[in-house]
């Protein structure tokens, strides 16, 4: 192992071979040298804990590439805006069933929205 590789740290647990090597590109635009380990062994291996791609970068980068990857979560890991709108419905003015919006009938029983 040369010095090079000893001043690599661990950075990311990433969920899967695609998010860590979007990381990676994520880092490099920043300027910070990343390196994906684990991406082989992903596919061979159920997935797990232990398994999971990870993200390294070399120490003097590492707490810059943690504040960038604590913001990527911040922003990825939260609940997309159209989660806590509810969808618009209608009432069945037969079976009183609520249907969504997009819909002319009724899922319940086939009662169309509007008389035609």
């Amino acid at each position: 192992m040369d010095e090079t590789e000893a001043e690599l740290v661990e950075v990311y647990s990433a969920a899967d071979i695609a998010e860590a090597h979007f990381l990676q590109s994520m880092l490099e635009n920043a300027g910070i040298k990343a390196r994906v380990v684990g991406d082989t062994l992903s596919g061979m291996i159920p997935p797990g804990e232990e398994t999971a791609p990870r993200v390294w970068v070399f120490q003097p980068d590492e707490e810059v590439a943690k504040e960038l990857l604590a913001e990527y979560e911040r922003v990825h890991r939260r609940p997309h805006p159209d989660d806590d709108v509810p969808a618009e419905t209608w009432k069945c003015p037969t079976c009183g069933e609520a249907v969504e919006a997009d819909f002319e009938l009724c899922w319940n029983c086939q009662t169309p929205r509007k008389a035609f």
